[in-house]
């Protein structure tokens, strides 16, 4: 289940949202050029929600346009695991108490060098409460019907993939 705050509020909420929304777009605006300039080294999380064979993907409202998992950038001495808490709680609503590492990648986009810790974790339910400033829509879809996914978000599918044939038990 996905609920938005969008379809059901004042319309002083969703000017709120949209202005929110605008804001994300702004400053993702500035991170680009700033990125451009400084060519930084940033270090990010996300995570693959699983429920029942269900995989819950996002669309940010900023950046590029494709399907991904919940997570950020980590901040300032924050470890991957707890960065990818919070990251999780605040797009998505859902709390984690137990994340899995399953391993990192690196790439380059948007000319940053970044490193991306890959998680998994078990959701008991499919409800979901987004944040619709950054979030523009969240959908649980099954593992063998993904709809075409972000390039970092298909490099997550394979830290995935590839740990099953990994020792999981540490």
């Amino acid at each position: 289940m996905q609920e938005s705050n969008e379809g059901n509020t004042t319309p002083l909420r969703r000017i709120v949202i949209a202005l929110h929304r605008t804001a994300y777009r702004c400053a993702y605006t500035v991170l680009r050029g700033y990125w451009f300039v400084v060519r930084p080294r940033v270090t990010g999380a996300v995570c693959l929600l699983i429920h029942d064979q269900l995989v819950l993907l996002i669309r940010n409202t900023y950046g590029r346009a494709g399907w991904t998992f919940p997570g950020g950038m980590l901040g300032w001495r924050e470890s991957p695991q707890l960065g990818v808490q919070r990251e999780v709680q605040e797009e998505v609503g859902i709390t984690l108490t137990t994340v899995q590492h399953l391993g990192q990648f690196t790439g380059r986009q948007a000319h940053r060098h970044d490193t991306v810790h890959v998680f998994l974790a078990s959701v008991p339910n499919t409800t979901v409460q987004l944040d619709p400033g950054e979030i523009l829509d969240a959908r649980w879809y099954p593992l063998d019907a993904l709809p075409p996914l972000s390039t970092y978000a298909q490099r997550a599918m394979q830290v995935w993939q590839g740990s099953f044939s990994l020792d999981t038990q540490n």
